[in-house]
């Protein structure tokens, strides 16, 4: 039998879960738990990946990844397999631990991201059994974190996700929707008895064709690169600006610094440049500032269309006028 088709390019979103060979307890301890966390650290450092959410079952796990270079494998290859060899060696066991090669669902980020998290964070309760009677509760998930309810992990982004939802108060937006809204689509994918490798819309669908891999080449990736610097240059040329007020933090400056905000994203989007590479870049203390831009700007392109506009128009020009 040839083995799943994998979809991979650069800054896309996946679902990813696995789950016990046999459907065995993979996590037996609050130190298991824990040390699985620390394996997602590791990861996020040395694969440069995003989590967006997570959420640690008995038995399962599931992470929602964004993966800025394109390599979802190498990524949960370390983390399964660290997290095998410390399981083996704590608890004296020896083997494959997971029922074998995970399932990663592509999602259309525009479209659903928002809806996966909800059903990823709603995991506790969902069960035959219910593990606890308030989400927020549940230790071993990234729920606490997003409706600031608990200790939000370093390497945890919830800025886009936040984003998404286009509300000011946001802890309390997420918390309503995950508790209260539902959507019937999400339901009948999830419960289908064969899980789809997408989750998107036909547009979206049809625009990773090109990406599918196939049974002789299991990844395509989209290798094109842009530099920073090609990328800051550029902007300030259109804008008319000086590079020191994109890459600068201007203190006190008080309204919308779009051209900084369009070179955070787009550097986030085209170079492959990890968040503490970007904050260095635009010279902040610490990355969180480079989601937090990030998720500003999201925000304003939801809610207004010449910005939409003129971020698609700026994008398209780099894709097709930088040079590397």
């Amino acid at each position: 039998m040839s083995r799943p088709l994998r979809i991979e390019y650069e800054n896309a979103f996946y679902h990813v879960m696995n789950r016990g060979r046999g459907h065995e307890n993979t996590f037996l301890s609050d130190d298991d738990f824990k040390y699985f966390l620390y394996c997602i650290e590791q990861a996020s450092l040395r694969f440069n990946i995003e989590v967006h959410s997570y959420c640690l079952m008995t038995n399962h796990y599931h992470l929602l990844i964004k993966t800025p270079d394109a390599n979802l494998g190498r990524a949960m290859k370390h983390i399964n397999g660290l997290y095998t060899q410390y399981f083996n060696r704590t608890h004296n066991t020896d083997g494959a631990l997971f029922r074998g090669r995970y399932k990663a669902v592509l999602v259309d980020a525009d479209n659903y991201l928002l809806h996966v998290s909800r059903y990823i964070h709603r995991n506790p309760i969902e069960t035959s059994t219910p593990l606890v009677d308030d989400l927020a509760k549940y230790k071993w998930s990234s729920y606490s974190a997003f409706i600031k309810s608990g200790a939000t992990p370093e390497w945890l982004v919830r800025d886009f996700i936040f984003s998404l939802q286009g509300k000011k108060r946001k802890y309390v937006a997420y918390k309503q929707f995950v508790e209260y809204e539902c959507n019937e689509e999400i339901s009948a994918f999830y419960g289908a008895k064969k899980l789809l490798s997408v989750l998107g819309s036909d547009d979206f669908v049809e625009s990773i064709k090109g990406y599918i891999a196939t049974s002789n080449n299991e990844s395509k990736l989209v290798s094109k690169r842009h530099s920073a610097n090609d990328v800051i240059t550029y902007l300030a040329n259109h804008f008319n600006v000086e590079v020191d007020d994109i890459v600068m933090v201007k203190k006190g400056r008080k309204e919308k610094n779009l051209p900084r905000w369009y070179a955070i994203k787009l550097c986030q989007d085209l170079t492959g440049l990890n968040l503490q590479a970007l904050a260095d870049v635009f010279n902040v203390k610490h990355y969180s500032a480079i989601s937090k831009a990030v998720g500003r700007l999201n925000a304003l392109i939801i809610e207004n269309k010449q910005v939409e506009l003129q971020w698609e128009a700026l994008r398209g020009c780099l894709m097709s006028e930088v040079k590397i």
